[in-house]
């Protein structure tokens, strides 16, 4: 909202009138007029005066303290993107610009603005294109200062592929280590990725991109596990089936072993008590137990293990036997004389 906006609103909620105003302020009521319909503004010595007037702050007064929804940004962002399309680059910068003197305070529409603008300046055939990068890099500085944690993250990480296209990669290195491992983890792990392999550092690219593979595997087999018990306790037996082969599908694509794949068909077989279904793949499980070593893997071959791991295959078979100890659902088939072998 402009401040001509903010004082219309606030006299008219006070019950003032542009005279009432003007008179408090020893000016001209046209003044007050020009100041409502954006023709001019009030001058800086009127500014705490006219907010004690108008029992407001300054700040308000500025707008400084207004916050924009996330439908307002988008919508300021589709803004910015349609008159760079239609009205060209000159006119989106001038008007981004003016929406980012008006909220100046709102790190969301900044990025979001700057972002965009950058965007039609990689892709625009302008000159003095310099000029504007400085520019926006400016505004995304202003951003990655924020005490708004999770804004400035998203800034340092948009400043890091600025300077990792503009090959200066150890300004680059510096910005994305100032980012906590915590915040926006896979997008740090992605610009660090990238500018390894810009700056010809190909294994440790490998190593990084191998990383987020294994652990959003592990992460969507852990949900496809939860999901098949939610619909198992809802006896919807033909959906877990489902998912079960959507599962096993998972652990295929993403190297995880014969082991975890017999893992998934073994809890519908214990569900349903299918005391032969139940015998044959726990024998599988151990047969394949060392298929849980991921080390060895194509997939995996550069990622960098927190401990090497030395197991033989026998080891992969007692950790698996240990498993099917502990599991008490797997009494009913505990003294089957296969299992009993097994086991001993």
């Amino acid at each position: 909202m402009k401040i001509g906006e903010i004082i219309r609103q606030c006299r008219k909620k006070e019950n003032l009138t542009q005279e009432q105003v003007a008179n408090c302020l020893n000016i001209s009521a046209p003044a007050v007029n020009k100041w409502e319909n954006g023709i001019s503004y009030p001058d800086i010595t009127l500014l705490s005066p006219l907010a004690r007037i108008l029992k407001i702050d300054v700040n308000t007064l500025l707008a400084f303290n207004e916050e924009l929804t996330a439908s307002e940004v988008n919508k300021f962002g589709k803004e910015i993107s349609e008159m760079a399309s239609k009205e060209g680059y000159q006119k989106a910068f001038e008007r981004g610009s003016d929406l980012i003197k008006q909220y100046s305070s709102c790190d969301d529409l900044i990025l979001r603005i700057a972002s965009i603008l950058r965007l039609f300046l990689v892709t625009s055939k302008l000159e003095e294109k310099d000029k504007y990068e400085r520019k926006i890099i400016a505004w995304i500085d202003l951003v990655a200062a924020s005490s708004n944690e999770k804004a400035a993250s998203m800034a340092k990480i948009s400043l890091a592929a600025i300077y990792r296209e503009r090959k200066e990669h150890e300004k680059a290195q510096e910005i994305l280590d100032k980012i906590p491992d915590i915040e926006l983890d896979i997008e740090k792990k992605i610009q660090q990725a990238l500018l390894f392999e810009s700056s010809e550092k190909i294994e440790e690219a490998y190593g990084i991109c191998e990383d987020i593979l294994f652990k959003d595997a592990q992460e969507t087999i852990a949900a496809l596990f939860l999901i098949i018990r939610m619909l198992l306790k809802e006896n919807k037996f033909s959906e877990a089936e489902e998912y079960t082969e959507r599962a096993k599908k998972v652990a295929e694509a993403f190297d995880l072993g014969e082991y975890q794949k017999y893992s998934f068909d073994l809890y519908l077989a214990k569900e349903r008590q299918d005391k032969e279904k139940t015998i044959e793949l726990i024998i599988n499980m151990v047969n394949e137990a060392d298929s849980m070593n991921h080390i060895k893997t194509r997939l995996y071959r550069h990622r960098k293990w927190k401990s090497i791991n030395s197991w033989s295959k026998d080891k992969y078979e007692n950790l698996a036997k240990m498993r099917i100890k502990k599991d008490k659902t797997l009494d009913f088939v505990r003294n089957d004389p296969r299992i009993k072998f097994l086991l001993e």
